[in-house]
C-alpha cells in the first residue's frame, strides 16, 4: 500500500506543553519526551566513513552517539516497560538495551553524512514497539536512498512471524546501501496504513569487500597478490592453453592471468578485514593445469570449519557439466558469515588422491 501524504507541522520549542500534547493526540501518535524539533547534523561531528551508530530519540552512550542527522518526528522512551529487545530470533547484531529504550516517531528522515562516497554500507534498523502489542496497530514504510525497503511494516507482526509472543521483542532489519557522491545515505520513515512510523536505533556498517586473491600469483589490477594463507606451494600453468572462463562452469569470470597461477597442497586462507557477522559469498576457482583425467586429484574444502566440498575432483566436476577435460575452469560458490573478528577461513585438505589446488578466491558481500 502506498504511504499516505500525512505530514506534521514543525512545532516551535516555545510552544506550550499542552499544545504539543494535543497535537500528538490528534495525530494518533504515542507519548513523547522532549527534543521534538528538527535537528541538523552537528558541524563538529566526526567523520562516519568507518560507520556510525545512532540512538534514535536518545542521548546515546559509549557505543551509540546521541540522536542526530534527522529531520522531522518526535522522541519518546519506553516509560519503564520490560521486554527482551535483543531476543535471538529477531536481532542478528545486539545493541545496548538503553538504545532500545528510546525512539523517534512520526514521519522523519535521517540523512547521515561524512561517509565514503560510493562505498557500500549495511544499514541496520532496530525496531521495538513499546506502545502497541497487537498486530495491525502500527503499520509504516521505510525507504533507503529513495528506494522502498519496508512497505506496510508491522513490528509486532514481524516479531510474531519469527516466533515472538508479541510483548516487546526487538526486530532488526538489514539492508545494503551505497553512499552518494556527497558521502550521504538517507533513510526515510513514513506513515503507512495505521498510526505512525518509528525507529529505535540505526547502525551503518561498512561492507568491506570484495576481497579477490590471486592464489600463488602476483595479482593484477583486479586481484590482490597471494596472501592471508598458511601452507601450500605456489605454482603456474607453464603456458598451457585452455578455456578457464567457459560458461558451463564459471558464473563470475575473472582475468585469465589469475587462472594461470595456483596454490597446491594443504592450505588455509584466513581472509580478514570483513564486517563481523555479515554475510558473504565465497567464490572458489579451480583449474587443474597438471592432471586431465578423472581421479588424479581428489581433495576437500571447508569454509569456517564446515565441509563444502568432499572428495572434489576438478576434472570430473568439469566433465559433469559438459567439458571435455582439457583445462576448463570450475567456479564453486558458498555462503559464509564473517566471524566476530571479521574473518572468513577457507581450508583445503588432501582427499583420496594427490593434493588440493586452488587458483583464485573471491569473497564478495552477499547481495
Amino acid at each position: 500500500m502506498q504511504a499516505s501524504t500525512f505530514r506534521t507541522a514543525r512545532l516551535r520549542r516555545s510552544a506550550p506543553v499542552w499544545l504539543i500534547a494535543l497535537a500528538v493526540c490528534l495525530l494518533g501518535a504515542v507519548p513523547f519526551s522532549a527534543g521534538g524539533t528538527a535537528h541538523a547534523a552537528t558541524a563538529a561531528a566526526a567523520a562516519n566513513a568507518g560507520g556510525v551508530n545512532i540512538d534514535a530519540g536518545g542521548a546515546g552512550d559509549a557505543t551509540f552517539q546521541p540522536d542526530e542527522y534527522y529531520s522531522g518526528g518526535l522522541t519518546a522512551d519506553n516509560q519503564g516497560q520490560a521486554g527482551n529487545p535483543n531476543w535471538p530470533g529477531g536481532v542478528a547484531h545486539p545493541i545496548p538495551v538503553s538504545d532500545w529504550n528510546t525512539y523517534r516517531y512520526l514521519d522523519n528522515t535521517y540523512q547521515i553524512p561524512s561517509l565514503t562516497p560510493g562505498a557500500a554500507y549495511q544499514v541496520r534498523l532496530y525496531f521495538l514497539d513499546w506502545y502497541f502489542t497487537q498486530v495491525g496497530q502500527r503499520v509504516f514504510n521505510v525507504a533507503v536512498n529513495g528506494t522502498p525497503v519496508l512497505s506496510d511494516f508491522d513490528i509486532v507482526k514481524a516479531a510474531g512471524d519469527l516466533g515472538a509472543d508479541g510483548t516487546h521483542q526487538g526486530i532488526e532489519k538489514d539492508f545494503t546501501a551505497t553512499a552518494d557522491a556527497g558521502g550521504t545515505i538517507s533513510i526515510a520513515f513514513t506513515r503507512g496504513s495505521e498510526n505512525q512510523a518509528m525507529v529505535n536505533a540505526i547502525s551503518l556498517v561498512p561492507v568491506n569487500g570484495p576481497v579477490d586473491i590471486d592464489c600463488g600469483g602476483a595479482g593484477d589490477a583486479t586481484f590482490l597478490p597471494d596472501q592471508d594463507y598458511t601452507g601450500g606451494t605456489a605454482g603456474t600453468s607453464n603456458g598451457q592453453a585452455g578455456n578457464p572462463n567457459w560458461p558451463g562452469g564459471v558464473a563470475n569470470p575473472i582475468p585469465v592471468g589469475d587462472w594461470n597461477t595456483f596454490r597446491a597442497g594443504a592450505t588455509s586462507y584466513q581472509i580478514p578485514g570483513l564486517v563481523p557477522g555479515s554475510a558473504y559469498q565465497v567464490r572458489l576457482y579451480f583449474l587443474d593445469w597438471v592432471h586431465t583425467q578423472v581421479g588424479q586429484r581428489v581433495f576437500n574444502v571447508a569454509v569456517n570449519g564446515s565441509p563444502v566440498l568432499t572428495n572434489f575432483d576438478i576434472v570430473q566436476a568439469a566433465g559433469n557439466l559438459g567439458a571435455d577435460g582439457t583445462y576448463q575452469g570450475i567456479e564453486k560458490d558458498f555462503a559464509a558469515t564473517a566471524d566476530a573478528n571479521g574473518d572468513v577461513t577457507i581450508a583445503f585438505t588432501a582427499g583420496s588422491a594427490d593434493q588440493p589446488l586452488v587458483n583464485a578466491i573471491s569473497v564478495v558481500p552477499a547481495s
